[in-house]
């Protein structure tokens, strides 16, 4: 039987959430039914290391520098004079051509550099937004799918456009199915569930390659994430304060990176939490941080599945999380953690009650101790089967 070929693509391979579930997605798919390649938007590849080795991959090295091309320059130049007289709406309509102009010409450089007359049986767009209208646009396939990783309805008249091209919507969960339904009733009939998975036995093995000493007698907490407005470090920080005006005496390893960093330390040596907050860097195997901490926090404003969550419950954590979609989704009050409102009183309140509440703190992790996840591989690679092949 011949193989058929199956494109993969995504933005980059930096540490994160989606990046870590394409991983496992490697492993899940039938590489004797399938050619596989994995395409990489940027040539950002941290994880690149974790690939499955069976898939083919493939890295843009674009040289070009869009910025200094002629017709980029003449915008650039419109831009400034336009600013220079206070022209507002000229000036936001003169920086969206220029990002659509330069967005266009670097997607036909891919598409000419890596694609050029090549057709594929099935093309997937691993990412909703512009990785996306690259593979509407400028890939060849018989067949087109899209993931979608978040739970808020972005660049939602985009979509609109280029849904009609795609066969199939890959939503992370029910709850998650059902938004997409209601932001793309046209597309209700398009779209599958495939969750996302973790596995257990490569996070302990690799929770132990490295040994974090949590300074004696106090609690340690762990949020691991990209610092971006959306994850939400900024209520870590001022539910930290909220803790330590209480009286808590804890340690929170901020574990990542990112263009809010800068703003996150000014906030933290506002509040005199220094020695509360240690901002670790990027780490490209986060689980140590995660196996040191008593509990695992997720600040975020939105989360469609955050793998963090399901993560932190397989080293055995309880997780304090907002009540984003994916929060709701994964956490159960009680059981293996609690939601609270997304803002910082309501975090540093639930944190509160698993460092001072004993009982039920032993609870849950005696509930997560008990949980068995040995058959969701084989119901992952199911999800995949079905959505390559229905």
């Amino acid at each position: 039987m011949d193989k058929k070929s199956l494109l993969i693509v995504i933005p980059h391979l930096t540490i994160g959430g989606v990046q870590k579930t394409l991983i496992s997605a490697l492993k899940a798919l039938d590489y004797d039914k399938y050619d596989v390649t994995l395409y990489l938007r940027k040539n950002r590849t941290n994880l690149l290391e974790f690939v499955d080795k069976r898939a083919n991959v493939i890295v843009n090295t674009d040289p070009h520098h869009y910025y200094r091309k002629s017709y980029a320059v003449a915008l650039q130049l419109k831009i400034m004079i336009n600013k220079f007289f206070g022209r507002k709406d000229a000036v936001a309509a003169l920086n969206k051509e220029l990002a659509d102009r330069i967005r266009d010409d670097s997607m036909q450089y891919e598409q000419k550099a890596y694609f050029n007359f090549q057709k594929f049986d099935i093309a997937i767009a691993y990412v909703q937004g512009y990785t996306s209208l690259f593979v509407n646009k400028y890939v060849n396939a018989d067949e087109k799918i899209i993931f979608y990783h978040t739970s808020a309805d972005e660049l939602h008249e985009m979509h609109e456009l280029i849904l009609p091209g795609f066969d199939k919507i890959a939503a992370l969960h029910e709850d998650q199915r059902l938004l997409l339904e209601k932001w793309y009733p046209k597309h209700k009939s398009k779209i599958l569930v495939v969750e996302n998975y973790t596995d257990q036995e490569m996070i302990t093995v690799q929770s132990k390659e490295k040994e974090i000493k949590v300074p004696k007698g106090k609690i340690a907490l762990c949020s691991c994430g990209r610092f971006t407005p959306v994850k939400g470090f900024d209520l870590a920080v001022e539910s930290a304060r909220i803790l330590k005006d209480n009286g808590n005496d804890f340690v929170w390893y901020f574990v990542g990176d990112g263009p809010e960093k800068d703003n996150l330390i000014k906030l933290i040596k506002e509040y005199n939490l220094s020695e509360n907050i240690i901002i670790t860097g990027m780490q490209k195997n986060p689980y140590p941080y995660m196996a040191a901490c008593d509990i695992y926090v997720q600040p975020s404003y939105e989360e469609a599945m955050p793998v963090t969550i399901l993560e932190a419950h397989r080293l055995n954590k309880p997780v304090v999380s907002t009540a984003t979609v994916g929060g709701k989704k994964l956490v159960e009050n009680g059981k293996n953690g609690f939601v609270c409102k997304i803002n910082a009183f309501s975090l540093a309140e639930s944190t509160e009650k698993l460092i001072k509440d004993e009982k039920t703190y032993s609870d849950i992790v005696n509930n997560l101790k008990n949980t068995d996840y040995s058959h969701e591989f084989e119901k992952y690679k199911e999800q995949w089967k079905n959505l390559l092949e229905e």
